[in-house]
């Protein structure tokens, strides 16, 4: 089965589960545990680590624990029940780990990661059914790493079933350090069909949203998280409300921690099959937020656990969920000792009106138009119906933005990367507070949203109802927040915005400005332009961008990434070829220093159709 058989996108529509889940109380086997990674396994003392692993079969229930299961392998400490994920090891540096495998199961096992760090990802331990083996190692370096096993010899990324599960996290600190940090293993139980499609049921920590741990969290308090991917999927990890700060990243088996220079500070960070990162963020404002992957896909109701609803059913009114699934973290902020400063004046200087409305006869369904006083728009300004207007904002200008639901589905509009109030985030039945949560923008109605932008840079704003259908058909637009005193200058400051949705007469399409082929743009040779790259498709996790000019590759130059400028340490020119995941924005810095014609390529591997923005570098007159 090739790559994009697992790649997890909407438009590789997924086959209607069999309903093979049951009641938890229908089966003799364990029922596992969900392993909130707060208790190290075995037992640690004078510098070495006893621990007694088992591999063993149980029910897992994704959601509430009387509710359906699915029967898989999963990880154990020898006379405990079953863990998703599997016992967290974690130790000091210079430890002695002294470990015990036994294979329960009736299948051949093969073990990767119990061994010093860094290591080979080729070092496997094998296990025949029944057999037990000892294992001597000392822990290794520094970093947070990952042990995982497989009964059918496949990569984690072609693993498949009951042993999508087997899966832990595997910490070593520095000597002497106290852990202050939560650890988030995100999991996917997944099912590979007739090519490419697929059952999938995402989670962290062995639950999945409403089910999953809701975090709490004083204001002003530096938090710390480890985030691992034992899933054989990408993911697009994004934080509502705050920017965090990557501090470092591996493979599961090797580790980097960044030094303070290389940081990069972030609302979206890519997370690859495998892979692990860790972040440090501190919340400045009280109300609920969530921590979540921005794949559509991997944010819904489990078509496995819920065969018989669709998304869009889903009432936040009367379901806590707000209509998600999957991978999600409830946070909540509670105020710190230290009242925050509030953040939307009295008296609003711009306001400004997004209004949606819905035409049922065409494709796409949706139709966008912003009104905004402030800014006359250009008489020859023309957006395509699968692409929202931009929407300009100033840095530090009390801002209010009307959104008008004139269409007949309800909707919700989330601000993304924009620092505001809870309650504006637009996360309908959760965002805000216990008194007052983000209520859904219903048919005929409108929600006012106040912000005040503390940074100036290349944003989002995307609906965040859960139904397909309105991130397919262009419910999602620019947001630009310029410094106070800036005129927005389309001819120099050009906006590209990747996404993915229902381009009549083709159906499913990968676009660019709203259009498969969008038309070509003529610029001068000679002349420096800021682009701003945006990527608000549905999944496509590894969207690839490249600049090149008579096939080649050129040289650009990014100057931000989520509306953050990049330090000085991080400006430097790079070859014009990069990934950009769901939920991501880049800024860059191109001049053509000749006449001639230049290629802006967008797409995902192994996927046939392609968007190319062609671009003519003209001698300046």
């Amino acid at each position: 089965m090739g790559y994009w058989g697992r790649l997890g996108i909407s438009f590789l529509m997924l086959l209607p589960t069999a309903m093979f889940v049951e009641a938890a109380g229908n089966s003799p086997l364990p029922q596992l545990v969900a392993n909130d990674n707060r208790t190290p396994g075995g037992q640690l003392k004078d510098g070495v680590l006893n621990l007694r692993l088992e591999l063993s079969e149980g029910r897992w229930c994704p959601e509430d624990e009387g509710g359906d299961h699915v029967q898989v392998y999963a990880f154990a400490e020898e006379g405990r029940a079953p863990q998703n994920p599997g016992p967290l090891i974690r130790v000091p540096q210079g430890t002695e780990i002294h470990a015990t495998v036994r294979n329960t199961l009736p299948l051949a096992a093969r073990v990767y990661g119990l061994h010093r760090h860094p290591g080979d990802s080729k070092d496997a331990l094998t296990l025949a059914p029944g057999e037990a083996r000892e294992l001597k190692f000392i822990a290794g370096e520094p970093g947070t790493y990952m042990y995982w096993a497989t009964t059918s010899a496949q990569p984690l990324r072609h693993r498949d079933e009951a042993e999508t599960v087997l899966a832990g996290a595997f910490v070593v600190d520095p000597p002497g350090a106290r852990p202050d940090d939560r650890i988030f293993v995100i999991g996917m139980w997944t099912k590979f069909l007739e090519t490419p499609k697929r059952e999938e049921i995402p989670f962290v920590n062995g639950k999945s949203w409403p089910y999953s741990e809701h975090v709490t969290y004083d204001a002003g308090e530096t938090i710390h998280w480890r985030v691992l991917n034992s899933t054989f999927a990408d993911h697009a990890m994004h934080l509502h409300g705050f920017y965090f700060t990557v501090d470092g990243a591996g493979d599961g088996e090797n580790y980097d921690r960044y030094s303070p220079e290389q940081r990069r500070t972030v609302v979206t960070e890519h997370v690859g099959s495998g892979h692990v990162f860790e972040m440090t963020w501190t919340p400045e404002r009280a109300g609920n937020w969530i921590f979540h992957c921005h794949m559509m896909a991997h944010m819904t109701p489990s078509d496995v656990l819920h065969p018989h609803e669709m998304p869009a059913a889903y009432s936040p009114v009367s379901d806590p969920s707000a209509g998600m699934g999957g991978l999600v973290i409830g946070i909540t902020v509670r105020p710190g000792a230290t009242p925050a400063v509030a953040s939307v004046a009295a008296s609003p200087a711009h306001k400004l009106q997004l209004v949606i409305s819905e035409d049922p006869a065409k494709v796409p369904l949706y139709k966008l138009e912003v009104n905004d006083p402030a800014r006359a728009p250009q008489a020859d300004a023309k957006y395509p119906e699968l692409l929202g207007p931009p929407i300009l904002l100033t840095r530090g200008e009390a801002t209010e933005i009307e959104v008008k639901n004139q269409s007949t589905h309800p909707t919700a509009i989330h601000w993304h990367g924009i620092e505001l109030e809870s309650y504006y985030d637009g996360v309908p039945g959760w965002t805000g507070s216990g008194q007052q949560t983000t209520p859904p923008v219903a048919p005929g109605q409108s929600f006012v949203a106040r912000m005040i932008p503390p940074k100036a840079g290349t944003f989002i704003y995307h609906t965040h109802w859960h139904d397909p259908a309105q991130l397919q058909n262009g419910v999602y637009g620019p947001l630009i927040v310029l410094e106070p005193g800036q005129k927005y200058d389309p001819a120099h400051d050009l906006t590209f915005l990747f996404s993915s949705g229902k381009y009549a007469p083709f159906g499913y399409m990968l676009l660019l400005n709203g259009s498969p082929e969008p038309r070509p743009i003529s610029l001068q040779a000679g002349t420096r332009y800021r682009w701003r790259l945006i990527n608000i498709t549905d999944n496509l996790v590894n969207l690839r961008v490249r600049l090149t000019s008579n096939d080649a590759p050129v040289q650009w130059k990014i100057i931000a990434k989520d509306g953050m400028d990049l330090p000085p340490a991080q400006l430097r020119s790079s070859v014009a070829d990069m990934e950009i995941t769901v939920g991501e924005t880049y800024d860059v810095e191109f001049q053509a220093d000749s006449p001639g014609t230049a290629e802006l390529h967008s797409g995902v591997r192994q996927f046939p159709v392609r968007v190319t923005q062609v671009l003519t570098f003209v001698a300046a007159k």
